[in-house]
C-alpha cells in the first residue's frame, strides 16, 4: 500500500525494540550456574534454554488465548522445565520464577540500531507501544534500557484485560492516540500476533521480519500491508525514503 506519513507509529516492544531472546538466555544462563543445574541434571546450558524456550512460548500461547493466569504462566513454564530435565521435585529451586523477574527486565540490551530508529522517529511523530506482556516487568525494560523517554505512552495485555492479535488492544491504542487507523503505523516482528492483528485492526503495518520467512499470501495481499523488512535499518531506510519530512 502506498503508505500515508502517519501520526503516531505504534510499535510491539520484545524483540522488535528490547532483544528478548539475548536478554532472557542471559537471565537463564545466570539461574542455571547460580543453582548448579549443572550438577542436578545431565542438562547443558544451552539445552536448558532451548527447553525452557519451547515450553514458555507454548504457556504464552495459553495465556493469549485466556487459557491460564499470569501465576500460572509464571511458575509453570519452570516447573515444566524442570520436569523435562528429570529434576525431583523437592530439588525444584524455590522462587526461581520470581528470580528471573527480578534479573531479565533490567537487562539493557535492545535489537540493533533501535536507539537510533527512535531517535530518527521522534522529532517528526509519537510513539507508543503496544506489548504483550505484565506491566511492572514492560516498565522495566523501557526504564533500565533508555527506551523510557521516546514513548507518549505504552498498553500492556495485562493492564488492557486484551492480549495482541486481539484487534481490540490496537483499538485502544488509536482511542488513546484518538486517530483512526489510517493514522497510525504499526511495526512488529511476530506474523500472527503483531501483523496480523494490526491488519485485523485496519491499520498499516510493517514487519520486522529477522529471519526472512515467507509473506502468507492473505497477509501481502491485504490492503494495510506495508512490506517486510529483516532490520530495523531497513526500515529507518524505507520510512525516509517512503515519507517526506520523515
Amino acid at each position: 500500500m502506498a503508505l500515508v506519513k502517519p501520526d503516531w507509529i505504534f510499535l510491539d516492544l520484545d524483540n522488535t525494540l528490547w532483544d528478548f531472546e539475548a536478554n532472557a538466555e542471559e537471565a537463564l544462563g545466570e539461574l542455571f550456574h547460580r543453582h548448579h543445574l549443572h550438577v542436578r541434571s545431565s542438562f547443558k546450558v544451552h539445552e536448558f534454554i532451548a527447553t525452557y524456550k519451547e515450553i514458555n512460548a507454548a504457556y504464552w500461547k495459553r495465556y493469549e488465548r485466556g487459557e491460564i493466569d499470569k501465576d500460572l504462566l509464571r511458575t509453570g513454564r519452570f516447573t515444566d522445565t524442570f520436569i523435562k530435565m528429570g529434576l525431583p521435585q523437592e530439588e525444584h529451586p524455590e522462587n526461581v520464577w520470581q528470580e528471573y523477574l527480578d534479573i531479565c527486565p533490567v537487562m539493557t540490551r535492545l535489537v540493533p540500531w533501535a536507539m537510533g530508529f527512535l531517535e530518527m522517529l521522534k522529532p517528526h511523530c509519537n510513539i507508543a507501544i503496544i506489548t504483550n506482556g505484565f506491566a511492572k516487568t514492560q516498565k522495566l525494560k523501557i526504564q533500565h534500557s533508555g527506551i523510557e523517554p521516546f514513548v507518549n505512552f505504552m498498553i500492556t495485555s495485562e493492564e488492557a484485560g486484551l492480549a495482541k492479535p486481539d484487534p481490540r488492544i490496537f483499538h485502544l491504542a488509536l482511542s488513546k492516540a484518538q486517530i483512526p487507523g489510517s493514522r497510525a503505523l504499526y511495526i512488529g516482528d511476530t506474523l500472527d500476533t503483531d501483523v496480523r492483528g494490526a491488519l485485523e485492526a485496519q491499520i498499516p503495518v510493517i514487519w520486522l521480519n529477522h529471519t526472512g520467512s515467507p509473506v502468507p499470501s492473505d497477509v501481502a495481499s491485504h490492503a494495510c500491508y506495508v512490506g517486510g523488512f529483516s532490520s530495523l535499518v531497513e526500515i529507518g531506510t524505507f520510512l525516509n525514503d517512503s515519507l517526506e519530512g520523515v
